[in-house]
């Protein structure tokens, strides 16, 4: 069964609930027939009670093969769509490739890649489900596994996650997971993702210490001694239907859900906080620039491009991802602010004609920019070849590989050094050859180190002092280059769209390789290039804030 398709034909069959409720997947796998079994897995499950008992409808299921993960999701969207609060929880296995995160059913298979997407459910799916509640979507994942690899492309544990805004994530193992669920979450006002932290767990998106899943109502107290009505049923429904409704009209906040809210419920415990927000919606500054964006209809890919226009002129949005959540209104209000305009958090039609002329102008600058510096770096690089390498010496050719790594002319360097280490394997002693040759397959410092302990005076002894340099400020830049490639890893760029890249950086001189869409060693020279050439840190990775300067006019269609 191919649970993505499954998916989408879900999104499109969407039942209308009769009035708006909070809605929980739970799945917890314990027993899986071909991977290793999994002790308190399934324990997730046992929090459906106490959500239930707030109010949240709740679709369960423990040790959920294919089939009965497909009917578990099939029931999930037929109420996501109108539900006020989404919560999500899995528990098990989960496998990652570069790109994709999966939770793994009971009998999902994980050989190949190709065949693991149409055998498990991947995390962006769950994902572009809860993007539609910013604010209001929590993920918690019950994990245990340790990154390892268990086939080409694909590790176990959970990967680099695509958090869209307003999205709470929450990684921790399986017991603390359930726990969380059962006695945080489910209970009305609890600040879940403060406890998270403070039992550190790995929170992720959005996530403000405040934050509650369910809205604690203001119930008046019983009085002492009295012992229940006949008719204590019917108030509890009613008391239900009364939250559940002041709910979604929070949840809309508007003057309109406010109005229906009074309407509906004339005698309902919120009618005062209605009032006044209607009071406070329809008479600020604030509330007619909200209408007034609202107005304007704007598509999710008009929002990107107002993103990534607000990018290039330097206003961290957060993410070109559509959705304007915290960061984008906080880069919304410092362009204002920037400009001298009255700050709302929200665009006019002129504002955002005035935006998008500012950030082509901002382009045009930056690429000249960028080329006059590009002239400037490479009259640097041929003034220092021309002193060094173009001698064709072994001392010239490393001193100049020493200061350009991967400047104009290293691929010349690195091919007369290794025409170098040939002739001298040519004269070298057998002996010398065979420490040389084992010292070059362990390709390790300490390999390089026995080398010149056993042979002091061997014949490549300036390559083995090369390579001792060279490894050792790889290990020194691995953890910001770690960094940045999970970052690359978190755009989820398309084999298309890295063509797009290679395709740009081969126009702009940087000698990428094939273009092809594979990021492989050329490709990363490339990047650390167009960085150099744009004082940028080089990392040899792609971020979002690279990805807009490098494609600039292009960029548009990136994150679509």
């Amino acid at each position: 069964m191919r649970i993505s398709g499954l998916l989408a034909a879900v999104i499109f069959t969407v039942a209308t609930p009769a009035f708006a409720q909070s809605t929980a997947l739970l799945i917890g796998n314990k027993d899986y027939s071909q991977a290793s079994d999994i002790r308190r897995g399934n324990e997730i499950t046992r929090a459906q009670r106490s959500l239930q008992q707030s109010g949240v409808r709740v679709v369960a299921r423990s040790d959920a093969n294919l089939e009965e993960m497909r009917q578990a999701l099939f029931e999930f969207g037929q109420t996501v769509g109108r539900s006020e609060e989404v919560l999500v929880g899995l528990s098990g296995h989960f496998v990652h490739s570069a790109t994709e995160t999966y939770f793994l059913a009971t009998d999902s298979d994980t050989g190949p890649l190709a065949g693991l997407a149409n055998g498990a459910l991947p995390l962006s799916t769950i994902m572009g489900w809860l993007a539609e509640r910013p604010g209001d979507a929590v993920l918690v994942l019950g994990n245990s596994d340790d990154d390892r690899s268990i086939s080409p492309f694909l590790n176990t544990s959970v990967g680099a996650l695509t958090i869209p805004q307003g999205v709470t994530v929450i990684i921790t193992g399986h017991r603390p997971a359930a726990n969380l669920i059962d006695r945080v979450i489910a209970e009305p006002g609890a600040e879940f993702v403060k406890i998270a932290r403070q039992q550190n767990m790995q929170v992720l998106g959005y996530a403000p210490d405040e934050h509650v899943f369910l809205t604690k109502p203001e119930v008046a107290a019983s009085p002492a001694n009295t012992a229940p009505s006949p008719t204590t049923n019917q108030s509890t429904n009613n008391r239900l239907r009364d939250v559940i409704a002041w709910r979604s009209a929070n949840s809309a906040n508007t003057a309109d859900a406010y109005e229906r809210y009074l309407r509906e419920n004339p005698r309902g415990q919120f009618t005062e906080m209605a009032r006044n927000r209607i009071v406070a919606l329809t008479d600020t500054p604030e509330a007619r620039a909200e209408r007034a964006e609202q107005s304007l209809d704007l598509s999710r890919d008009a929002r990107r491009d107002i993103q990534r226009n607000l990018t290039l002129l330097e206003f961290n949005t957060r993410g070109i991802d559509g959705i304007f959540g915290r960061g984008t209104r906080a880069a919304v209000e410092a362009w204002q602010r920037d400009q001298r305009m009255e700050v709302t958090g929200f665009l006019t039609r002129d504002q955002i004609t005035r935006l998008d002329a500012q950030a082509e102008r901002r382009a045009a600058e930056l690429q000249q920019e960028a080329e006059s510096r590009r002239l400037q770096v490479l009259a640097a690089d041929r003034a220092y070849w021309d002193e060094t390498g173009a001698r064709g010496d072994e001392v010239g050719l490393r001193t100049y590989l020493n200061r350009y790594p991967d400047g104009e002319y290293s691929e010349i360097a690195s091919e007369r050094l290794a025409d170098i280490e040939r002739g001298k394997r040519r004269q070298a002693n057998q002996i010398d050859r065979q420490f040389w040759d084992y010292a070059t397959t362990t390709n390790t410092v300490e390999g390089y180190r026995d080398y010149l302990a056993d042979m002091p005076n061997g014949a490549f002894r300036d390559d083995a002092e090369a390579r001792i340099a060279r490894i050792t400020q790889q290990q020194q830049n691995a953890q910001g280059n770690n960094q940045a490639a999970r970052q690359e890893q978190a755009l989820n760029l398309s084999p298309r769209t890295r063509q797009v890249v290679e395709s740009r950086l081969e126009r702009l001189e940087m000698r990428p390789g094939r273009v092809d869409g594979v990021f492989d060693a050329d490709t990363r020279r490339a990047i650390r290039r167009y960085q150099g050439s744009r004082n940028l840190e080089q990392t040899g990775y792609l971020s979002e804030a690279v990805v807009v300067r490098l494609l600039a006019d292009s960029v548009r269609s990136i994150f679509r």
